[in-house]
């Protein structure tokens, strides 16, 4: 790993102590893991990311020596919860680095680069999805054609008519695990069926993902499709520039990003990436298992 010796929790307690983040955008961070907001996402601009080296071109030669940023993404987790990582997701790292890489240009994944990834909530399928997503960008696309689209919620209920939405509470779909035994987009069954919607009623939570649903009906599987082109319709669309911090929260909004040219000169699009969970002691208690990276329960009796 990059960070050589350093370990994930000295390099946590560093960010918690020691991190640049200003009292106003703590606040920021707070408030809206607290509140949230219609747009279900936070952009805190012009963030300190210290010295950032050429974008590399895979993994194997990611070396950076300013921490500065690490840094500041984990004290924004922090403030909105539990730092973890998922055994899939770019090996099991708490801190994810996503760049082009010329190998998987058009899989459906954050290290592609010439495929839009469709609007979806972060591992629907999985029993301990995060809460929320952090984003801080190294580097921003030099053609300024990587956009970030994120629908809340609350925006797509501004549409969905009352008996539409009743139903997205009562109908469950199969969410497959897009998760093998060591890389993604595996489409795997696990027999668990959920509803779209879920939680309070007047200010719902929602997960989504339809390249990994599948419908009892063919009816409902044209709902999926529905509600998809709603997604869509109600999308904002955020270009990332170096020093942007977005936080998404993963509850309460669905997130794409487009399609973006890659020169591998050094100069690509960089993405740091964290999540978080607000209840990791409960899971805990639960599981009798401390680890932060967060694998699938086996399946109950």
């Amino acid at each position: 790993m990059y960070l050589g010796s350093v370990s994930f929790d000295a390099l946590l307690d560093q960010a918690i102590r020691h991190g640049e983040l200003s009292a106003a955008a703590i606040a920021d961070l707070l408030h809206f893991r607290i509140f949230g907001n219609p747009q279900g996402f936070l952009l805190l601009p012009d963030q300190d990311i210290g010295d950032v080296p050429p974008t590399p071109a895979d993994r194997t030669t990611l070396a950076k020596p300013d921490y500065r940023s690490e840094l500041l993404l984990l004290q924004a987790t922090a403030l909105l919860g539990d730092p973890v990582g998922y055994p899939q997701e770019s090996d099991g790292s708490l801190i994810n680095n996503f760049f082009p890489q010329a190998a998987r240009a058009r899989q459906p994944s954050s290290d592609s680069f010439d495929t839009e990834l469709e609007l979806h909530t972060e591992n629907a399928f999985h029993e301990v999805p995060p809460d929320f997503l952090a984003l801080l960008c190294l580097r921003g696309a030099p053609q300024d054609d990587a956009v970030t689209y994120i629908a809340s919620v609350d925006r797509m209920l501004q549409v969905i008519d009352a008996d539409t939405t009743a139903l997205l509470f009562e109908e469950s779909f199969n969410f497959l695990s897009d998760y093998c035994v060591n890389e993604k987009n595996c489409r795997i069954d696990l027999g668990r069926y959920q509803p779209i919607l879920y939680g309070q009623r007047s200010r719902p939570y929602l997960r989504f993902d339809p390249h990994f649903m599948l419908a009892r009906s063919a009816r409902m599987q044209r709902l999926i499709e529905e509600i998809k082109e709603i997604t869509w319709s109600v999308a904002q669309p955020v270009r990332l520039a170096a020093g942007d911090l977005l936080i998404i929260d993963n509850r309460r909004a669905v997130h794409a990003r487009s399609a973006f040219q890659a020169q591998f000169d050094g100069q690509d699009r960089w993405i740091q990436r964290t999540f978080a969970v607000c209840h990791q002691r409960q899971l805990i208690g639960e599981t009798g298992e401390p680890s932060r990276i967060i694998g699938l329960r086996p399946p109950g009796p």
